[in-house]
């Protein structure tokens, strides 16, 4: 299985919503919502965390999950992740980012609906990640 079919894995309850994924990196974020957008998800992606709150400020209730890059120009990721745990009492969300002082700062944080990954990870690192429970 490849990085982005795992990710799905984890939103698999959330088909019935809308998919939140926000990367500043553009080809990343369009390989993930072609994808996903194939395998029934549907999907708004997002370059910054700023769009992607102005989204959810419209429809809080309709995003069940979100893939967030903590690392962004503008409003950080995990400014966001703050605002959608605290606007949408059941979204999950994949927490990624290269700087693994960034997720150990948000483990405060609700992890009963985070799954943090560290960047660069091996695909068997996602795996193991996402087969856990939230």
């Amino acid at each position: 299985m490849g990085m982005i079919t795992l990710i799905a894995c984890i939103l698999m309850d959330s088909r019935a919503g809308r998919i939140l994924i926000v990367d500043d990196n553009a080809a990343l974020l369009k390989v993930m919502d072609a994808y996903l957008t194939r395998l029934g998800f549907r999907v708004d992606a997002c370059r910054g965390a700023g769009e992607a709150w102005a989204l959810v400020q419209a429809a809080p209730s309709e995003f069940t999950g979100a893939l967030v890059d903590l690392n962004m120009p503008g409003m950080r990721g995990e400014e966001l992740v703050r605002r959608l745990l605290h606007s949408n009492a059941s979204i999950r969300l994949v927490v990624v980012s290269g700087d693994a002082a960034g997720l150990s700062g948000m483990e405060a944080l609700d992890g009963h609906r985070i799954v943090f990954l560290p960047k660069p990870f091996a695909p068997k690192e996602l795996a193991d990640a996402l087969s856990g429970p939230l």
